[in-house]
């Protein structure tokens, strides 16, 4: 992969990891407040009727027990809980079990809920709101898989709410199978098309089918409703970017800038749509303000940053933004991340031709890694470019301990035989590239030695 396409590539992955990637993460549910809307506790809680239809019937003891605890849970359901789990036994009909699961539920003892709808439905496998209720109980502990074939079942049986299509949704969303996602989304919004987190699963499957207009028109219907959400317009933006339309997602983003709702995510999104239409002085506006918006952000994302500057040759922004970075970060940085810093401050102070700059760093990181194969080969080929006796020895010692190690070894042979063809030492460059090309044998490599071989033979005079 040639060093455009590496640039490319890195970018491409900014781009990803605040844009369309981000945008399913974006839409990701609020659980405390999913589990305390009104629809979602009614589909479980509330009704202890049972139906003879779908249920199993109850022997004569349970029905006289159903009686009495019917009263008792008027007024004091503690203790309708203890006659339950005392009336249960291996001949009772699930019912029972349905029942304590049921109150175990409303108390949000879910493991409990799980625990006894659980041995409803292996009683009676065709328990219909067991089965369900079993599967909403572990949806809420994110057992989404196993979830998945409670809902079928349930469906199978003849439950056809809004709430099971929509929980059947969150779990085939939870589990990648976005098609899926999309039928279930669609059966739940058609039941009941108000319900907004239906909405936001409809949008989040569409968006990972990379079916992005669609995304946008159901974007669009709950921006009607909730104009400032930012969570919404920062979608519809990544969604405009899979439809390679830059210029609309960063208007929507700039919108989500003067509602003063950008996140730092946002804003370093906006920063990596400008850098890859090579407006680096605007990119650089926005990564700085994604700094200051979360100093609590993942170091990593700003270095990942800096580095594609570096790597763009946008060095005046990428000095800028390392300089945020240290002075933001300072007791955050780790030690690869520091290491990365300084590689990055070496190049720039390299293509600024400041000596006294790049020298101590690249010392530096060899003092801190020995073998630090990039940085002794960046020192070796400087010492090179002076071109004076003192420069060469300096370099030929540089050389001599990356070719000791075995990752750069062809490189660095490569490069002392060229440094050594500078001085028009060509027997001393011969052996170094008879090594690299018996390690490593590569057509460029033969040309370059028999080039080598001729000019020696001809200087030599035989």
């Amino acid at each position: 992969m040639t060093k455009s396409n590496l640039l490319k590539s890195a970018l491409s992955g900014l781009l990803c990891a605040a844009g369309i990637l981000s945008a399913s993460a974006q839409l990701e549910y609020n659980a405390e407040e999913f589990w305390s809307q009104p629809h979602i506790r009614e589909a479980y809680l509330g009704n202890y009727e049972l139906n003879t239809k779908t249920e199993p019937k109850l022997s004569e003891t349970e029905q006289e027990v159903f009686r009495e605890l019917l009263e008792l849970m008027k007024t004091d359901k503690n203790a309708a809980l203890q006659m339950l789990l005392t009336n249960i036994t291996p001949e009772s009909s699930g019912a029972m079990e349905f029942l304590v699961g049921s109150l175990y539920g409303e108390r949000d003892d879910v493991e409990n809920a799980m625990k006894y709808f659980t041995l409803a439905v292996e009683k009676y496998p065709n328990f219909l709101r067991a089965r369900r209720n079993l599967a909403i109980m572990l949806v809420q502990n994110a057992k989404f898989e196993e979830a998945i074939g409670h809902f079928i079942k349930a469906i199978d049986l003849g439950s056809r709410d809004t709430t099971t299509f929509g929980l059947l949704g969150l779990c085939y969303v939870n589990g990648s199978k976005f098609i899926s996602a999309e039928t279930a989304y669609r059966e739940a919004i058609m039941l009941n098309p108000k319900i907004k987190d239906w909405q936001l699963g409809l949008a989040k499957s569409l968006l990972n089918q990379k079916k992005y207009e669609e995304a946008i028109a159901v974007l669009e219907e709950i921006l009607l409703d909730e104009p400032e959400n930012e969570i919404i317009w920062i979608s519809q933006a990544n969604a405009y970017l899979g439809l390679d339309d830059p210029e609309t997602a960063v208007a929507i983003q700039e919108i989500v800038d003067r509602l003063g709702k950008s996140t730092a995510a946002s804003l370093e999104f906006m920063g990596n749509i400008y850098m890859s239409r090579n407006l680096n002085d605007l990119a650089l506006t926005y990564y700085r303000k994604a700094i200051k918006k979360d100093p609590k952000r993942s170091v990593k994302t700003h270095v990942d940053t800096a580095d594609i500057l570096v790597g763009r040759g946008a060095f005046e922004e990428a000095e800028v933004l390392i300089k945020d970075i240290r002075s933001s970060y300072a007791d955050r940085i780790a030690k690869n991340q520091d290491t990365r810093l300084l590689r990055m401050e070496s190049h720039i102070a390299m293509n600024n031709g400041e000596i006294e700059v790049f020298i101590p760093i690249l010392e530096r990181l060899i003092e801190n890694d020995p073998l630090d194969g990039d940085a002794l080969m960046m020192l070796a080929d400087h010492y090179t470019s002076q071109a004076t006796i003192d420069g060469f020895s300096r370099a030929d010692l540089y050389y001599e301990r990356v070719a000791k190690i075995t990752e750069f070894e062809v490189k660095a042979l490569i490069a002392w035989a060229r440094s050594y063809v500078s001085r028009e030492q060509y027997g001393k460059a011969i052996p170094h590239l008879e090594r690299a090309n018996t390690l490593e044998p590569r057509p460029f490599i033969t040309r370059y030695l028999e080039g080598v071989r001729k000019i020696h033979i001809a200087n030599s005079g035989y």
